[in-house]
């Protein structure tokens, strides 16, 4: 998939090579393990209550703080690893990708979560992320059609397709407090994303007999 603006590193303002941006994706990932590390020195793990609430007007706002709440080490440590891998994988596109899929599918599944959420939860956590990275990558491969799209795809079901299950809201799901909504949600975001970047098709030229 080509990128039609500079890869501009948004650390450092600069162009950056694919390693120079993967360096400063992870100086990323890092800010939530000090998040994480805040909130549990200093805060008692209070800010895992900062999360979505749905259908409480007063939980609106943790549809922006959600993803960068975690509910221990454990939970942060999958996610911080699901990030790394399909947020590498999105980044050889350059950072507009990963900057517009992150952004939509954290929208969409906050916005799904707060409408269709169990009453009385709360839910944190950057896997809405991961999951809008796993739509988006094989949407991509759907829509684009390209070697690396398609091998991208194929190695994100491989590596990645049993996580398909927690977006199901079947009993084993709600048992562990997996937020299957935010998952659903995600991955919506990431086909969404994928689909408004698929190729137009090119009219076929009417030829006189």
């Amino acid at each position: 998939m080509s990128d039609s603006i500079p890869n501009i590193d948004p650390l450092t303002k600069r162009r950056s090579p694919y390693w120079g941006r993967l360096r400063s994706y992870g100086i990323v990932i890092a800010f939530l393990w000090l998040i994480e590390l805040f909130d549990s020195l200093f805060m008692g793990s209070r800010l895992e209550m900062a999360g979505i609430q749905p259908r409480d007007p007063s939980g609106l706002d943790g549809i922006l703080f959600a993803p960068f709440l975690h509910a221990g080490w454990a939970h942060l440590l999958s996610n911080s690893v699901a990030l790394l891998i399909l947020g590498a994988a999105l980044l050889m596109s350059g950072w507009r990708d990963l900057l517009i899929v992150s952004a939509v599918s954290a929208l969409v599944a906050g916005v799904i979560v707060w409408v269709i959420g169990a009453a009385d939860s709360v839910h944190i956590g950057a896997s809405s992320v991961v999951f809008g990275y796993f739509g988006f990558l094989i949407a991509s491969g759907f829509y684009q059609k390209t070697p690396r799209t398609i091998l991208l795809a194929v190695l994100v079901v491989i590596f990645f397709g049993g996580a398909l299950w927690t977006m199901l809201p079947t009993e084993s799901v709600r048992t562990a407090n997996i937020s299957w909504e935010g998952h659903l949600g995600g991955v919506i975001g990431g086909f969404l994303v994928a689909r408004s970047r698929r190729k137009k098709a090119v009219p076929e030229k009417l030829l006189a007999l």
